[in-house]
């Protein structure tokens, strides 16, 4: 490993490669491979060092190739471009305004972790999403007893599909949210054999919590 280079891979757990010309631009190349059964995800980022090698890095792009479980579970690319980046963070940026009161998290940390920053999951180099952090809280309120492996890990990528579902459909400003329950491990078709398929029209919602 190159000297200058430990910063970052303390960071972000991963390991110089190459220098790389990137849109002109010559970047250090940093890579990480994590592996979980079958399910494998390649991380990439290209850095610069615009004061030296010792220098904190300045971020050009993000590669992620590997497993989705956001739509049904399956192989997908993510690529982050910075079309603008600085490390300078304004100090009062964490204080609340004026008149503004705060408190503790009335949920999980996880899910607000998510709620907070929901691309975190998609360029985190964890193989364990805050998502899945989740997935064992859920069993463990709805006494969940899989008969498999195989049965567990489809169960725990509908309960993740479900979880964003809700949290982007309530990101909408909507006049009335989501939640998880009872069903949020079923599958679209076990959904819809218990609704005969049926779905509610658009004049029936309201302001339940599902």
């Amino acid at each position: 490993m190159k000297s200058g280079h430990s910063n970052l891979n303390d960071f972000l757990l991963l390991q110089f490669k190459k220098m790389e010309n990137y849109k002109d631009v010559l970047c250090e190349v940093w890579k990480k491979v994590t592996q979980v059964g079958h399910k494998k995800n390649t991380y990439c980022l290209w850095v610069t060092r615009p004061e030296g090698s010792d220098s904190p890095a300045t971020p050009h792009r993000f590669v992620m190739v590997g497993f989705n479980t956001l739509l049904e579970s399956h192989n997908d690319k993510y690529t982050i471009d910075y079309s603008d980046f600085s490390p300078q963070t304004e100090s009062d940026i964490f204080i609340p305004p004026e008149g503004m009161t705060w408190g503790e998290f009335p949920d999980s940390v996880e899910e607000h972790q998510i709620l907070a920053n929901p691309l975190q999951d998609y360029v985190s180099t964890s193989p364990v999403s805050h998502a899945h952090r989740l997935f064992g809280p859920f069993k463990e309120k709805f006494d969940r007893q899989y008969e498999s492996e195989k049965e567990h890990e489809e169960c725990e990528n509908y309960f993740i599909h479900s979880l964003r579902f809700v949290h982007s459909m309530n990101r909408a400003g909507l006049t009335y949210s989501l939640g998880i329950n009872d069903f949020s491990d079923w599958s679209k078709a076990e959904l819809a054999r218990m609704t005969g398929g049926l779905r509610i029209p658009d004049q029936q919602k309201d302001d339940t919590e599902y």
